[in-house]
């Protein structure tokens, strides 16, 4: 048993247990072949190994990785963090403008909600073939033709075009982003990425909710849309200079925390003798280094020959993995709960004892904004450094479950924040106390959802694009019904009632992460004997070569 790990009995070797410490295992002197990492982390074994190409992503410099990183969140900030949320503050005062209800305004980042969630799938099956370059580059091109439509004309109807077409942009950024981290980094070092990316798509949304509510109250709605489309074109010239395409096909060999049969040993010694060899000649077979324009290629081939409508499929086979099942439902339920405390909002706020317009209403947005960004940074400064500690407590074996001990925290901030956030709203206390008290939440909500994210990145990278799609398309069409019912809920029976609901459903996926955690390695095994991918051959992967 690692640290509480319960061990398979099943397989030699579970996929996504990678050697992480060789110090620890003792076994430098077997794996000295192996590449490892630098300066203090030189006695990290590197997992996946970085094949001989330049072009790998794994070779790539780390400020490349960080830039094209940065660049993809900026993206994620405007086409999903800001995208939800961009009317937010401004719901009551938009219903009056046009002459419809409450309700029925809402409904309209409803259905921009149900687009992202209906072109998941789509978004998974075109990565899958064509790559991931394309497919962000198309997503923000639909947000930029939304938002020319948004401001055009202030017109319900126009209104609900424009929100329905950039509902189109935001599948890509906030599912294929967490499989890009997997693309260009190791196992050690993808805690910080996606603790970075979490906050900003999810975090940044309350930032959002503030900017956007003072733009709305002073320079009117045609003006939020014009800033927004601003912000839109210098992101999409960013990426397509900036951003190559991550996805590649790497010698399955080198796969380390992908295969059932490890023969970590059989590519140590390879690796050796490949060495060995190209001393003193020109290396064989590795393709030169792409130049900054071939970079630029919007269409890089075909990463699969099956037939593409057989990844639309892919989604949904990852329900039938429970781990990944686990990771997909909470993540997702944590972030739906955020999103409909933040619908609600707008309602609750515009009416007695507090009165606010847009502008305070936005101005709420910085209680979860900053307790986001403490959670965020929390997870981000300690994630990859604990995981370290417990591989090398766990004889330098690192286990994906390692990921999930963050949700003890996350469960107790959950807790607290949601049914005192539900709470002070029903008795009308003080708005500073209300922010802090959602901000409480948000912390907890940030935290949960990066141990989950990290936890499937990790277990089951291979089939980490469909994994996160599936998780947005599940969270989007619970952000849609909650459009639906929420308010009507809240002027049915209080605050107080939705907001216990949300608080008791996280706590109890809080302390489900304690089973999972156990029984996760076992849960792997049998999701890896029986993998519903493998059996369809819908794996994208590189050749199985003998290395030189």
């Amino acid at each position: 048993m690692g640290l509480g790990v319960l061990e398979d009995n099943k397989l030699a070797h579970v996929p996504g247990t990678v050697l992480l410490d060789d110090e620890a295992a003792h076994s430098e002197e077997r794996l000295v072949g192996l590449k490892h990492g630098t300066g203090k982390d030189s006695h990290i074994v590197l997992s996946p190994q970085p094949s001989d190409d330049p072009n790998d992503p794994l070779n790539w410099p780390l400020w490349k990785k960080d830039m094209i990183i940065a660049i993809l969140c900026l993206g994620a900030m405007l086409n999903a963090g800001t995208n939800g949320p961009f009317l937010n503050a401004s719901y009551f005062v938009i219903a009056e403008q046009v002459g419809k209800p409450l309700s029925v305004v809402v409904l309209v980042s409803g259905y921009n909600l149900l687009a992202a969630g209906c072109s998941g799938p789509i978004v998974c099956a075109l990565s899958r073939k064509y790559g991931k370059r394309p497919v962000f580059l198309a997503s923000t091109i639909f947000d930029i033709i939304g938002t020319a439509i948004g401001e055009a004309k202030i017109s319900y109807n126009y209104l609900l075009a424009a929100r329905i077409v950039q509902g189109f942009s935001t599948s890509a950024f906030e599912s294929l982003m967490i499989a890009s981290i997997g693309d260009m980094y190791f196992v050690h070092q993808r805690g910080t990425r996606v603790a970075f990316q979490n906050f900003i798509q999810n975090s940044a949304s309350s930032l959002a909710s503030i900017i956007c509510g003072q733009v709305f109250a002073s320079l009117g709605w045609l003006w939020l849309f014009h800033m927004f489309q601003i912000f839109l074109v210098v992101q999409f010239v960013l990426m397509f200079l900036f951003c190559p395409e991550t996805s590649y096909l790497r010698d399955v060999r080198y796969e380390t925390d992908l295969a059932v049969n490890e023969k970590l040993d059989e590519l140590a010694k390879i690796e050796e003798r490949h060495r060995e060899v190209e001393v003193g000649m020109e290396p064989a077979n590795i393709p030169p280094k792409k130049t900054f324009v071939q970079g630029l290629a919007v269409y890089t081939g075909i990463y699969t020959q099956d037939n593409i409508f057989k990844y639309l499929l892919g989604p949904f086979l990852t329900l039938l993995n429970p781990a990944a099942c686990y990771a997909i439902i909470t993540s997702g339920l944590l972030n739906a709960w955020y999103v409909g405390s933040a619908i609600i909002i707008a309602g609750i706020f515009s009416g007695p004892p507090w009165n606010f317009g847009p502008a305070q209403i936005g101005y709420i947005g910085a209680g979860p904004f900053i307790g986001g960004m403490i959670g965020s940074i929390f997870v981000g400064w300690f994630s990859d450094p604990i995981i370290k500690y417990m591989g090398k407590r766990n004889q330098g074996v690192y286990e994906p479950e390692f990921r999930l001990v963050f949700m003890s925290g996350a469960t107790v901030f959950m807790g607290l924040g949601m049914f005192l956030f539900g709470y002070t709203m029903a008795i009308g206390a003080n708005a500073i106390l209300c922010a802090f008290l959602q901000g409480v939440m948000m912390v907890g909500v940030l935290i949960g959802i990066f141990a989950t994210l990290a936890y499937g990145l990790d277990a089951f990278r291979s089939q980490s694009s469909e994994i996160f799609i599936m998780n947005m398309l599940f969270k989007n069409f619970m952000f849609y019904g909650l459009s639906n019912f929420a308010n009507p809920w809240v002027a049915s029976n209080g605050p107080e009632q939705i907001m216990f609901v949300f608080g008791g459903t996280s706590i109890f996926l809080g302390l489900l992460a304690i089973p999972v955690y156990i029984y996760g390695k076992r849960l792997r095994s049998w999701w890896s004997r029986h993998d519903l991918f493998v059996r369809l051959k819908m794996e994208t992967k590189g050749p199985g070569l003998e290395l030189a």
